[in-house]
């Protein structure tokens, strides 16, 4: 979902595994935010169109639930966060977080395709043969420089404003001083994935790091991010549509 702050001006889009939970939470109880949409969209076949939690600006728009003069209206804003890392906690969370949800035929699980054969495959499967199993690309496709995705160009799209998790507390003070909230705003810490380690390196095999790094590399350029962490040089801005993988 994306939260609208009205007074605020301000529309948050709640990108992946960067803490978007706890900025939510924040922005809803202290600021009035709203969720656009307020529930998953369906398609004719019950599968999700449109997640309530993890949904673009185009979806917004297609769906008209934005104005089209919203750019000019609301900052724009989202969060990225190191592949490398955003992997792991993705992979991390199917494997120990929602042994529940498979086990209730009406949770969200179900309604994604192809949602919970990859949460049983993550349980049986190391971090890297699920890496491997999931982008890994044919050496053609190398060749001809196929089977590049992209994590969260999709939720950059349309946005001015892109923080890094990585620096979270300090990117967003300086967004609410813009937006004129000059006192504490502290995020609160929940959601987080206890289960794995903090070092996200330990996680990787040479094979997989290559691989990460050939399919992610126009979003590893783009927002400066590398094995070892990210560039505080280069400056985070929206990007257009990509591929990518959703939750």
């Amino acid at each position: 979902m994306a939260i609208l702050c009205r007074d605020l001006r301000l529309l948050f889009v709640q990108a992946p595994r960067t803490a978007c939970t706890a900025i939510e939470i924040l922005l809803v109880q202290r600021f009035g935010g709203e969720s656009l949409p307020p529930e998953n969209i369906l398609d004719r076949d019950g599968f999700i169109r449109v997640q309530s939690k993890h949904c673009t600006i185009p979806q917004l728009r297609a769906e008209g639930l934005l104005p089209a003069d919203y750019a000019s209206r609301y900052t724009t804003l989202t969060t990225v966060r190191n592949p490398f890392d955003s992997l792991v906690s993705l992979y991390v969370k199917k494997r120990d977080k929602y042994e529940k949800d498979v086990a209730d035929p009406t949770s969200w699980v179900h309604s994604v395709r192809g949602y919970v054969e990859d949460i049983e495959f993550c349980r049986t499967h190391t971090f890297s043969e699920w890496a491997m199993k999931r982008y890994a690309v044919g050496r053609l496709d190398r060749l001809l420089g196929k089977g590049r995705r992209s994590l969260y160009g999709r939720y950059t799209a349309g946005v001015e404003t892109v923080m890094r998790f990585e620096r979270l507390q300090q990117d967003f003070e300086a967004v609410m001083r813009r937006l004129g909230i000059e006192d504490g705003v502290t995020i609160p810490a929940v959601n987080r994935t206890a289960q794995r380690s903090s070092r996200y390196q330990e996680y990787y095999t040479p094979e997989t790091r290559k691989l990460v790094e050939y399919v992610f590399r126009d979003e590893l350029t783009r927002y400066g991010y590398s094995f070892d962490g990210f560039n505080e040089g280069v400056a985070v801005s929206g990007a257009l549509v990509a591929d990518g993988s959703a939750r």
